[in-house]
């Protein structure tokens, strides 16, 4: 269920097995309240839409549902690698007058490798 938090109200501790968790009694925009445990605060604030799933009806309990994003930083990070290592490769050849781009750029390569092993 998708829903669009209206008010969060702390309702005490709950221990069980897995420990000891603080109480959420959280209402939705469309009336729908569900108690949620948290370990510290609640994660979400009032306005956020959350993905959220029923636990026990009977006792108005549910979970949120955290969905990962997909990496998007996977692309930026090997850029910024590529790019230190070139600006590296560069740097070490400066002083070496034989050297031409694809020495280079052969040298950038085998650094990027390294990082990346």
């Amino acid at each position: 269920m998708i829903g669009k938090i209206k008010f969060i109200e702390p309702r005490g501790e709950y221990t069980n097995a897995s420990g000891t968790f603080d109480k959420y009694q959280v209402t939705f925009d469309d009336g729908k309240a569900f108690q949620f445990l948290a370990r510290g605060e609640f994660k979400k604030q009032v306005g956020d839409t959350v993905d959220y799933t029923v636990t026990n009806e009977e006792y108005k309990t549910a979970k949120l549902v955290y969905n990962p994003q997909p990496t998007q930083n996977n692309n930026r990070e090997q850029l910024i690698v590529r790019q230190s290592m070139v600006k590296a490769s560069c740097d070490f050849h400066a002083n070496r007058p034989t050297s031409d781009i694809q020495t280079v750029l052969a040298d950038a390569q085998l650094l990027i490798n390294f990082i990346n092993k």
